[in-house]
């Protein structure tokens, strides 16, 4: 975990680092925030980032150190597709939802997610699948008459 940490905290600095250096200066947004100009409001939050992001690297970098654990390892890739499997998960639906109607892929992922975490009640699946859809149904067709989603 000390590993994941470190990793994870350079990731973030870097991100951070981004935002303060190219994507504020560049694209800060007009108008006011909480009182403030967006880009000192975007500022501050991607400095407090860079501050908690480079603290969780040391502290974890210091921690490595003491145990003598290398900072880098082989990952292993049952635990990396056990990361990795619910993105793809979401990142098919959201293909599936580019090409069909909302109505008709929601049930499909709320039940198929159902199914991989255990349920095999087909009454709780489909209730559980249809009353979301079936809601989200109500209000963008009669309510906001935006029409089929």
């Amino acid at each position: 975990m000390r590993r994941k940490n470190f990793w994870s905290g350079l990731g973030v600095a870097a991100v951070a680092v981004l935002l303060l250096t190219w994507i504020i200066p560049t694209w800060g947004g007009r108008g006011f925030a909480v009182g403030m100009h967006p880009r000192t409001l975007a500022t501050l939050g991607a400095w407090v980032m860079l501050a908690c992001a480079l603290a969780l690297s040391l502290v974890s970098a210091i921690a490595l150190i003491r145990t003598r654990q290398p900072f880098a390892a082989r990952p292993d890739l049952r635990a990396l597709w056990h990361q990795a499997w619910p993105f793809l998960y979401v990142l098919a639906f959201i293909i599936a939802i580019d090409r069909l109607p909302l109505t008709w892929v929601a049930p499909a992922m709320i039940a198929g997610l159902l199914l991989i975490l255990g349920e095999r009640r087909w009454y709780v699946l489909a209730l559980t699948a249809a009353v979301p859809t079936g809601g989200l149904y109500v209000l963008t067709v009669h309510l906001m008459r935006i029409g089929v989603v």
